[in-house]
This record gives structure tokens, C-alpha cells and sequence, in this order.
């Protein structure tokens, strides 16, 4: 049974979603170009895990108690998959070994588990859980699980992504920009140490625009992910770029952001020097040609954090 540090990241980063941000199947599928289907598939891969795998219900009950636990039931099919948990004490019990490994990302109370249920009581009584009374779900629990560098490899893995690779260090320009295939399998086993939401400046000129970046830790190397989308068509002659920027001292250049999909950019590469030297990421639309100095306008910003 694995605990959730241990689930490959983009299963975690898809739970993280679910539950954390209390995102649907079909809001991550759109967010991230993947199908609803591969959304699904992750996250019942991840409570396989979770819960006991040689306790677990046949897939296809598994797959609808996962739903549940998830909030991704409409009130008819969660109505039915409670009926019929009341029936069954294996169900019960591998749906609360799962429930209480994912209340620990969870923005809110699960879906509560009902019991077996007792003489005389009306059909469908139910009694809540201990997993869904409650107990520490704040982002903070455990450290908080910092997965943004997760949703840039899923956003990899899922879409077949290559994303543009800087070169360069905590205090020099990029070097050169190579394609880095998405699904590189050694990014699984890195962890992620911050994340940072990248929104549009107040009067910015993208309001529809997001952006994630992430710093992610394997040996002693770490890395930088950076993805985007909604952004307005670059003019010829311009690309989007990302600088690093920190409190009183200048912004520091990282590279130009390579086309990822439909409507999205993204670049990852090493990072050098000690990433808490920074305390934000910066995305603008800068000339293609000379390497720039000084960041023009901002179309995302958003400040690092970083995980204890």
C-alpha cells in the first residue's frame, strides 16, 4: 500500500486537483488537453494504490466508489453507490483505507461512507465516517503537499508535450533552448520543493490567461517547469519569456517559452544556485532576437512558495 508521497506525480497532481481545488474530471481534462477519460484513469490508478490494492473491488466498482470519494457523481449515481456500500463490508472498508489517505489533501469533508445498516432503520441510513467529520485539511497539513511541478509533468505526460530546456545559472542569462521530450520518466521520482500560480497583473494585457511554475529537487539537480496558456498570438519578431525575480535585486532572465499544445507555451531545464534566492516568477512578451535585460510588460506574475 503506498502512501501518497509515493504515487507517481502525475497521480498525485491529479488529486490534488480533485480535492484540494475541488476540481472536476472534465475542468482538469480542458485545463490540461488531456481526455476525461485519462483524468480518470490517473486517479483511480492512485486510490488502487492507496487503499489496500489486494483488497480492492473489481475494477469497475472500484472505479464508481472512487468516483464518489472523489465528489465526480452526480446526486443519482452517489445516491446508488451509497445503497450499495451499505451492503457490502469489504467495499466499506476499502473505500475508508481510501478515504482516509485522501483526506489528507482534501479542501473539505469526503463524501461520507455509510455503515451496514441496523435493524429497522429506513433503506439508505447512513452513518458518517470519521474521514468525513472532519480533522486538519488545511493546504498546510503534512507540510502541505506542493504538486505544481506534478500538473506540468501530467500536462507532459498526458498531451505527449515537448517543452523547451534552459541552460544557464541562478545569475546568468539562458543558454541555448533544445527539446526535452515531456514524458521523461526521471521526472516521476523528483520532489516537488515550490510552486507558484501565475496570474495576470491587475490591468494586465491577458486577463484570461494562467500559468504554473514549479521547482522540483531529484539528487542535486533542480529544476524548473514553467507552463501557460490563453495567452493573445506572440507578434512576429516577439516571444513569451520567464525571468525569476527577487526582492531589490534585478530580475533574472531564464529563456523564451516554447508552443506546447493548443493555446499554450511551456519550458523546463535546470535550475542552478539555491532556488529560495528567488521569490517570484515572471512571464512577458519580450523580442526574439538580443537576449533581454530588463523584464517588459508583464503578462503572468505570481510568488514563489515553498514547501517546508
Amino acid at each position: 500500500m503506498a502512501s501518497l508521497e509515493q504515487l507517481p506525480a502525475d497521480q498525485r497532481a491529479v488529486l490534488s486537483l480533485l480535492l484540494a481545488q475541488e476540481k472536476s474530471y472534465a475542468e482538469i481534462a480542458e485545463a490540461l488537453n488531456l481526455t476525461e477519460a485519462a483524468v480518470s484513469e490517473r486517479a483511480h490508478a492512485a486510490l488502487s494504490s492507496l487503499a489496500e490494492p489486494e483488497k480492492a473491488p473489481a475494477g469497475k466498482r472500484r472505479a464508481e466508489i472512487g468516483d464518489y470519494l472523489l465528489g465526480q457523481q452526480g446526486d443519482d449515481a452517489a445516491s446508488k453507490t451509497r445503497r450499495s456500500l451499505t451492503r457490502s463490508a469489504s467495499d466499506r472498508a476499502w473505500a475508508r483505507a481510501a478515504a482516509a489517505a485522501l483526506a489528507e489533501i482534501a479542501a473539505n469533508p469526503l463524501p461520507a461512507i455509510p455503515g451496514a445498516e441496523p435493524e429497522g432503520a429506513p433503506a439508505g441510513a447512513e452513518i458518517e465516517s470519521a474521514t468525513a467529520r472532519g480533522g486538519d485539511r488545511s493546504e498546510g497539513g503534512r507540510g502541505g503537499i506542493f504538486l505544481i511541478a506534478g500538473v506540468l509533468l501530467l500536462i507532459a505526460l498526458g498531451a505527449g508535450f515537448g517543452l523547451g530546456r534552459l541552460t544557464g545559472g541562478s545569475d546568468s542569462s539562458a543558454g541555448q533552448q533544445n527539446p526535452l521530450p515531456g514524458s521523461n520518466a526521471s521526472n516521476a521520482n523528483a520532489t516537488a520543493i515550490a510552486q507558484a500560480a501565475l496570474k495576470p497583473p491587475a490591468g494586465g494585457p491577458a486577463p484570461q490567461a494562467l500559468g504554473f511554475a514549479g521547482i522540483s529537487a531529484q539528487g542535486d539537480q533542480r529544476t524548473l517547469s514553467v507552463v501557460a496558456k490563453s495567452l493573445p498570438a506572440a507578434p512576429n519578431g516577439s516571444q513569451y519569456g520567464v525571468w525569476l525575480t527577487s526582492s531589490g535585486k534585478p530580475a533574472v532572465w531564464l529563456g523564451y517559452l516554447q508552443a506546447v499544445g493548443s493555446g499554450g507555451v511551456g519550458l523546463q531545464g535546470v535550475l542552478n544556485g539555491d532556488p529560495k534566492a528567488y521569490s517570484g516568477v515572471l512571464l512577458t512578451l519580450e523580442k526574439a532576437a538580443p537576449t533581454p535585460t530588463n523584464p517588459s510588460k508583464s503578462y503572468l506574475v505570481g510568488p514563489l512558495s515553498f514547501a517546508s
